[in-house]
C-alpha cells in the first residue's frame, strides 16, 4: 500500500546508502529512545538505570551510551532480554534475584543513579525508578499507561527529585540516522525475528505473546 501514500516532503528523510531497509525500520522507535535521553538531564559520565528492557528500553540503553553515560543499569525479569541488555553493555539487575531492587542499585552506585527511565507501565516499577535516583536525581517516564499508579510524594520531595514524562519525539530523525551510521541502534543486535506480512497475526503478534525471548520482529510486505 505504500505505493499510494502521499505525504509532505518535509516529513520524508532519505535513508543513507550505507543503511539497510531493516535498519530504517528501527528509526522510529530509536527516535523515541533518543528523545527520552535528550529530554533528560543526563551528562557524559553520569550513571543511569533503565527499568524494562523491551524494544524501547534496549534502545534507551543505546541512546544512553551515545550520550556518554558510564554505568547503565538494566532492571529486567526476562533472561532473554537481560542477555540483550548485557550485550549492549548494561549492568543487569534481576528483580527475581534480589529482595530490594532500589537498595541494590544504591549499593552498586554509592547512593543512586543520576537519571532513571521507566519503560514498563507497571505501577510498582515507577516507584522503584523514582527511588533509585540519587539526591536531585531525575526519573523520565517513557511508557504509556493503561491504569493509574500510586507514588509517595515524599519520594520526590525529601531528595528534591524530578519526575517528567515524554511523548513521541520532535525533529530527531536526522540525529538517529547519524548515530546509526556510527553503529548505534543496530538491527543485528535488536531484531530477533523476521516475518512476511501474511504471517503478521500468527507469527508476529502470536510470537510476541507466546515467546518471551522475542524483542523486535520485523515485517516484510509481500
Amino acid at each position: 500500500f505504500s505505493e499510494y501514500v502521499s505525504v509532505d516532503e518535509e516529513l520524508l528523510f532519505k535513508l543513507p546508502d550505507e543503511l539497510s531497509y531493516e535498519q530504517g525500520a528501527l528509526v522510529e522507535p530509536s527516535a523515541v529512545a533518543l528523545y527520552a535521553v535528550r529530554s533528560s538531564k543526563i551528562k557524559a559520565g553520569d550513571k543511569a538505570a533503565v527499568f524494562g528492557c523491551g524494544p524501547i528500553g534496549l534502545l534507551v540503553i543505546e541512546a544512553l551510551k551515545a550520550a556518554g553515560a558510564t554505568d547503565i543499569y538494566a532492571v529486567e525479569l526476562s533472561p532473554e532480554r537481560q542477555q540483550k541488555a548485557e550485550e549492549l553493555g548494561a549492568i543487569i539487575v534481576d528483580p527475581s534475584k534480589t529482595d530490594d531492587v532500589v537498595a541494590e542499585i544504591a549499593e552498586r552506585t554509592g547512593g543512586g543513579v543520576d537519571v532513571s527511565f521507566e519503560v514498563t507501565g507497571v505501577p510498582v516499577v515507577l516507584r522503584q525508578a523514582i527511588q533509585s535516583t540519587t539526591i536531585a536525581g531525575e526519573t523520565v517516564i517513557v511508557s504509556i499507561w493503561e491504569k493509574g499508579a500510586e507514588i509517595h510524594p515524599n519520594d520526590i520531595v525529601i531528595k528534591e527529585r524530578t519526575v517528567k514524562g515524554i511523548i513521541g519525539y520532535r525533529d530527531i530523525f536526522p540525529a538517529v540516522l547519524s548515530l546509526m551510521k556510527e553503529g548505534y541502534f543496530s538491527a543485528d543486535k535488536l531484531v530477533t525475528k523476521k516475518i512476511v506480512l501474511d504471517d503478521l497475526i500468527e507469527e508476529g503478534f502470536g510470537s510476541l505473546i507466546k515467546e518471551k525471548n522475542q524483542v523486535k520482529i520485523l515485517v516484510r510486505p509481500n
